[in-house]
């Protein structure tokens, strides 16, 4: 005998069958797809510290300055100036702008002359200390001896009158002036006594 599904068997069967087939393709789906990573947050770069200034060391009559900036910190006077550290021994030249033009070793005095700010006076390309019998050029006078009254100026390495110098650039960075003045090579002299006129100020510090 013949048996015949009802048509309502015939759906339900169908039904089943596409469930099957829909859920079988589901899960295929899902074993072969690649989870995305989880994002991570991004670290910001430490900021690199600032290294500080370091501390000037004075010069001693065996040892020169060291640490010597290239800008004279201690300078409180502003403008075109000269600027002579004492306990450094050392010369700077800076202009309107604040800008330093030169800067370089010298010798002379830590006792002498005083700190403050002065004035120049005078200049002379060619000078002499006939008492010392000395000679020396590119003298630019901005002070006086407090005992003597004698003129304080920069100028190049004082020469004895058969043109010796009295002693040689290596030493230049040393507090080992005598008279007041400050020394310092040739080519500096000149430097200084291109840059100063009378009145230009000049800042002693140290």
């Amino acid at each position: 005998m013949v048996r015949y599904r009802s048509a309502a068997s015939a759906g339900l069967a169908a039904g089943l069958l596409m469930a099957l087939t829909a859920y079988s393709a589901a899960s295929a789906h899902a074993d072969t797809t690649t989870p995305s990573p989880s994002p991570t947050a991004s670290s910001s770069p430490s900021p690199t510290p600032t290294p500080k200034p370091l501390t000037p060391v004075p010069a001693t009559r065996t040892s020169k300055a060291r640490n010597i900036p290239a800008y004279p910190t201690a300078s409180r006077e502003r403008g075109k100036r000269i600027v002579y550290d004492k306990s450094l021994m050392t010369v700077w030249l800076i202009d309107e702008r604040e800008q330093v033009v030169a800067r370089f070793p010298v010798v002379g005095r830590p006792d002498r002359p005083a700190a403050g700010a002065y004035k120049v006076y005078s200049k002379s390309e060619s000078s002499a200390n006939p008492i010392q019998k000395l000679t020396f050029k590119n003298m630019v006078r901005f002070a006086y001896g407090q005992s003597t009254g004698a003129s304080i100026g920069f100028h190049d390495i004082p020469r004895t009158y058969d043109g010796r110098p009295i002693h040689g650039e290596s030493v230049l960075g040393l507090p080992l002036g005598a008279g007041g003045c400050v020394r310092m090579a040739t080519d500096d002299s000149e430097q200084v006594y291109a840059f100063a006129r009378n009145g230009t100020t000049v800042e002693v510090i140290g």
